[in-house]
C-alpha cells in the first residue's frame, strides 16, 4: 500500500484543496508489485529495459476481513508497462477488506517525485502520461470482502519520445455525511512507469553519503543519495538492494526506486561495532562502468558506559575509604576505652 490520501473540501466546495501539492505520506513509488520486477538493477550493473509487469491479479472473493471500517487495498501497488506491454491491457486488482461498504472513484494524475520517495501532482508534470491511457471502470461499489477489477489500456502517441513517461492511478472513496464543515475523502494512489521503446538508459549517480560523525554506540543512521542520470527509472530490490558496508558486515537499504531526472536520499540503520574508528561505505556499478564508491567517517564510543563505569568505580573507592575510616574509628574508640580501664584499675 503506498499511502493515504487525505483531500478534503469544506463548506460543500468541490476543489481539492491538495490537489498539486505534496500530501505527506500520500503516495509513494518505491512499493514494489508483488512479484513483478521492474527494471531489475542490480549492483554490478542492470539493463534498462523494465521487467514484464506482475500476472493478472485474482479476484477471488475470499479476503479476511480487517477491524477497521475502511479496509481499501489495491494490487499490484504499482505498475511498469514495459515496451513489449504498451498495448496490452493492465490490470489493478481493488478489494474492500473493511467492514463497511464503499463507493471507489478512479482518478489519474500526472506526477513528480521528491527526494523522498513522495509524489507531488501536477498537470503539467515533466513526462506525463495520464492522456494515454482509458481505465475502467472510473466508478464502482465495493461490499465487505468484495473485488474489483480496474484495467488501463495504454495507447502511446506517435512520436513519444524513448524512456519512461508516467503517471498515478488513484482510487478515491468520497466521504460520506458527518457533522461539520469539512470532510475527509480517503484513497489509495498507484504510480504506472511506461517504457517507450528507443535507446534506454538507466544510470544513476551515487552523489553522496552521510552518517553523524560521533557515535556513543547503537544503530546509526547512514543516507546515501542517489540521481537518476538516464531515461528510465531504476531499482534497487533485493536480492540487489543497495547496501551500507563496514567491518565485513553489510546492511540493506530499504528497497526504492529512482524514476527519470529524480534524485532520492534513501536512509538505513547500521549496527556498528562497540566501538572503532569506522568507515561504513556503499558502492554500486552502472552496466559496464566502473564501480561508483562513497565512504563517510564514523567515531563510536560508548562514553556513557564508561562514564557509568567510572562513577561505579568512584563509588567503591568511597565506600572502600568510609569503612577504613570506621574500622580505624572503632580501633581508636577500642584503645581508649582500654586505656581509660586500665587507668581506673590503677588508681
Amino acid at each position: 500500500m503506498t499511502g493515504l490520501l487525505r483531500l478534503s473540501s469544506v463548506l460543500g466546495c468541490s476543489a481539492l484543496i491538495t490537489m498539486g501539492a505534496l500530501v505527506p505520506g500520500a503516495a509513494n513509488a518505491d512499493t514494489p508489485a508483488p512479484g513483478a520486477p521492474t527494471s531489475s538493477a542490480t549492483g554490478a550493473g542492470a539493463p534498462a529495459v523494465p521487467a514484464t509487469p506482475a500476472r493478472t491479479p485474482s479476484a477471488s472473493t475470499s479476503y479476511s476481513l480487517s477491524p477497521e471500517e475502511f479496509g481499501l487495498t489495491i494490487s499490484p501497488v504499482r505498475l511498469a508497462v514495459a515496451p513489449d506491454d504498451i498495448g496490452k491491457t493492465q490490470e489493478v486488482l481493488a478489494v474492500n477488506r473493511g467492514r463497511s461498504p464503499l463507493t471507489v472513484e478512479v482518478e489519474k494524475r500526472n506526477f513528480t517525485s521528491d527526494s523522498k520517495g513522495a509524489l507531488t501532482y501536477e498537470e503539467n508534470a515533466p513526462y506525463a502520461a495520464s492522456t494515454w491511457v482509458t481505465v475502467a471502470p472510473s466508478h464502482f461499489e465495493l461490499a465487505p470482502g468484495a473485488t474489483q477489477v480496474v484495467t488501463a489500456e495504454v495507447a502511446q502517441p506517435a512520436g513519444a519520445e524513448p524512456g519512461d513517461h508516467q503517471f498515478a492511478l488513484l482510487f478515491f472513496v468520497p466521504s460520506g455525511q458527518g457533522k461539520g464543515n469539512v470532510r475527509i475523502k480517503r484513497g489509495l494512489a498507484s504510480p504506472v512507469f511506461i517504457t517507450v521503446p528507443g535507446d534506454l538508459d538507466d544510470s544513476v549517480s551515487l552523489t553522496g553519503l552521510s552518517a553523524p560523525s560521533f557515535s556513543r554506540g547503537g544503530p546509526v543512521d547512514v543516507t546515501a543519495s542517489v540521481h537518476n542520470l538516464g531515461n528510465v527509472h531504476r531499482d534497487f530490490r533485493a536480492p540487489a538492494s543497495l547496501s551500507v558496508t563496514s567491518a565485513g558486515s553489510a546492511t540493506a537499504f530499504p528497497d526504492f526506486t529512482v524514476p527519470r531526472d529524480a534524485s532520492r536520499d534513501i536512509s538505513t540503520s547500521w549496527d556498528p561495532p562497540f566501538m572503532c574508528v569506522c568507515h561504513p561505505s556503499v558502492s554500486f556499478a552502472n552496466d559496464g562502468q566502473p564501480v561508483q564508491t562513497q565512504t563517510v567517517r564514523v567515531v563510536v564510543f560508548p562514553w556513557h558506559l564508561f562514564a557509568i563505569l567510572a562513577g561505579a568505580v568512584a563509588l567503591l573507592v568511597l565506600l572502600v575509604r568510609s569503612a577504613r575510616r570506621r574500622y580505624r574509628a572503632s580501633v581508636n574508640r577500642a584503645a581508649v576505652a582500654l586505656t581509660s580501664s586500665g587507668s581506673s584499675r590503677d588508681g
